[in-house]
């Protein structure tokens, strides 16, 4: 299933991605980089269609064109 949603806010040097519906998600460590840079009102594609086991959700910043993955929480 993919979904768009707007980000709101990022929290913890990149960490935590708070979504305009309240929803959370912990960053993949390694795309702290690439989350960090992200901002507020972007809009992102969300699937949990990431073949990781533990970060099962795959983000796309529809302006910025990444990927980062991610997990609910």
């Amino acid at each position: 299933m993919t979904e768009r949603e707007t980000l709101i806010k990022i929290q913890d040097n990149g960490e935590i991605l708070v979504l305009l519906d309240g929803r959370r998600l912990r960053v993949r460590p390694g795309d702290f980089p690439k989350s960090r840079s992200w901002l507020p009102m972007e809009e992102l594609e969300i699937s949990d269609d990431s073949s990781d086991p533990m970060f099962t959700v795959k983000i796309r910043n529809i302006e910025e064109r990444e990927e980062i993955l991610a997990m609910w929480g």
